[in-house]
């Protein structure tokens, strides 16, 4: 499990390197990585941002052919797979994670909630980025504007070496920063994804088209084994995940908002391994306690 944290750290090191180098590297010729996370080629596959792809078809403009099937891809990979891009490749995300890690968040103890109670609290964190992704969207509609995109740290962040390549201004750069700063100040402070879990628009198209997987169909998911759980009160999987979900359900985590970081399975792994990741589904044969 250790290998597969440090594959995922250096593919999101790998991301934002690369973005941090692109617009030089495709100023030298190389032409086969171009764009931004709002709409990027990949050696001849295009991905888009499903919300920047919205807006635009909200905005009753025609979407460009790559740009729709770009957000097509990304989500049926999410369907698929997951939220991996948030885990894998979003550099907010990543940065996020490493400032999380860094105060020690993971090493100190925590205080669960109930089963209800933290159910309760993720559909309203959810529910609470689905009105403000509706609000944007509509706003987006009457301003004929992307607003949602100044939103998308994914996309903001991967822009910011463009605006360098081009020769912007100090001010100018400071104030693309300036919102990306302000959350992860926000969240060092708090000590918690704020960010990923109340406000983030991407997740929501993301999380709606994980939740869409039907439970026999196949996809990536993380598996919970009752009988080989040694933890009698203890759970050491939901003080280890970032957003504090509850690996031990039948289903393991809402595949809405887990992002696949596989940090619950190192946690569970020196306790018997009742975590594990399954491609087809499979009841768990008892409850969560």
């Amino acid at each position: 499990m250790k290998r597969y944290t440090l594959a995922r750290r250096c593919a999101q090191l790998s991301v934002l390197v690369v973005f941090c180098m692109l617009p030089w590297i495709n100023g030298a010729g190389f032409g086969q990585i171009r764009g931004s996370l709002f709409s990027l080629h990949f050696f001849g596959l295009p991905f888009a941002d499903p919300v920047a792809a919205l807006q635009v078809a909200a905005e009753g403009m025609m979407t460009a052919g790559a740009l729709l099937w770009g957000a097509v891809y990304s989500l049926i990979l999410a369907l698929l797979l997951g939220r991996v891009f948030c885990s894998w490749v979003c550099p907010y995300g990543f940065l996020s994670e490493l400032l999380y890690s860094l105060a020690g968040r993971r090493n100190r103890p925590k205080a669960v909630a109930k089963r209800e109670t933290a159910s309760t609290q993720h559909a309203v964190a959810f529910a609470a980025k689905g009105c403000l992704f509706l609000a944007g969207l509509s706003l987006a509609i009457f301003l004929e504007y992307p607003v949602l995109n100044v939103l998308g740290m994914p996309g903001e962040l991967s822009l910011i070496p463009v605006l360098v390549w081009q020769g912007a201004g100090v001010l100018f750069l400071l104030w693309a920063l300036a919102l990306p700063a302000a959350a992860l100040v926000l969240e060092a402070i708090s000590g918690k994804r704020l960010w990923c879990r109340y406000v983030c628009p991407q997740s929501v198209l993301l999380g709606a088209a994980a939740r869409c997987l039907p439970a026999k169909a196949p996809g990536l998911r993380i598996g919970w084994t009752a009988t080989q759980c040694s933890c009698r009160g203890e759970v050491p999987c939901r003080a280890a995940c970032p957003l504090q979900l509850n690996p031990r359900r039948p289903d393991g985590p809402e595949r809405r908002d887990c992002t696949v970081c596989g940090e619950c399975l190192r946690a569970c792994e020196s306790r018997g391994g009742a975590l594990g990741w399954r491609v087809f589904h499979r009841q768990a044969d008892r409850p969560e306690e």
